[in-house]
């Protein structure tokens, strides 16, 4: 307890400092808007809940500024995180949460095992949580995206023999991917480049708008090359498109039957696990107490 209480003043202590510098570094104007109220609009200050956000958004650009590709990446995981400003508070605030855990664990390892970790080991484990937390930000955002790629691979299958079904009954492009529009993330990119055909946009341009909001998938980019070739030269998709799900289909097939196998050897590995502590408590337990009663240990 002689410790912990200068920490938590000096914690306290730097907040209030950061505070004010925040308070002083901000512009009078910057901080200003205007809320609506029962009463009307009224004119309040940034303070009531932005300055340490936009202080906090600043700091984490200026310790690990992202690349040019930030926003295409935002946008091609769906959104994950709604903007650029977002993703910069949102590592800073999970780097001090998991600081704030780190060292906090620090303190419960002190009290059970009753070795001293301060200040080192309350430093390391806080620095660890820290980076971990400033971390954490991008990998929400990749692991987003490859969902969104895996779930976009899947419907492909399915979709692609949909649309070559109603090619063969005579509609055209057009109308083929506008019947595929509800199938998931790759219904929406049929339904947005049905739109753009008939209102006689560019098919390179609304190829583009799609694949910008979409995961780097191959196998979704040669379907819109080849969407692209046919409305250009008036090429027939049904075979293509036939063999593409197929094989598509096989491969959703053969991805099912590889995750039950792992599945299975994860059930196998802790049903092991769990006969193997019975088979050690059940032999070793007494001959411990057997041990013990006689003096031995």
């Amino acid at each position: 307890m002689g410790i912990l209480l200068p920490l938590i003043l000096a914690a306290l202590t730097s907040l209030g400092l950061f505070m004010i510098v925040a308070s002083f570094a901000v512009r009078p104007s910057a901080f200003m808007r205007i809320r609506t109220t029962e009463s009307g609009p009224r004119l309040v200050g940034m303070a009531e809940g932005s300055i340490l956000h936009a202080v906090l958004t600043d700091v984490s650009k200026k310790i690990k500024p992202e690349g040019e590709d930030l926003l295409n990446r935002l946008r091609r995981s769906g959104w994950i995180i709604s903007s650029l400003p977002e993703f910069y508070a949102r590592r800073m605030y999970a780097a001090l949460l998991y600081m704030t855990i780190g060292v906090g664990t620090s303190f419960v390892l002190e009290l059970v095992l009753s070795a001293s970790m301060i200040p080192l080991g309350s430093a390391l484990m806080g620095t660890l949580g820290a980076v971990y937390g400033f971390s954490l930000p991008n990998r929400v955002v990749n692991k987003a995206i490859q969902r969104r790629r895996d779930r976009l691979l899947k419907e492909m299958g399915f979709g692609l023999d949909r649309i070559a079904l109603f090619l063969r009954s005579g509609a055209d492009i057009a109308d083929a991917l506008a019947q595929s529009r509800e199938v998931g993330l790759f219904g929406e990119a049929c339904g947005r480049l049905a739109a753009s055909i008939s209102m006689g946009r560019s098919i390179q341009e609304a190829a583009q708008d799609v694949r910008c909001d979409l995961p780097k998938t191959p196998p979704f980019d040669e379907f819109l090359g080849m969407v692209t070739v046919a409305i250009q030269k008036g090429q027939s998709l049904v075979g293509p498109f036939q063999m593409r799900a197929a094989a598509m289909r096989e491969r959703l097939k053969l991805e099912i039957i590889e995750e039950g196998n792992r599945a299975k050897i994860k059930v196998v590995l802790i049903t092991s696990a769990v006969i193997l502590l019975a088979s050690i408590l059940v032999t070793i337990l007494p001959t411990l107490i057997l041990l013990t009663q006689e003096g031995i240990v």
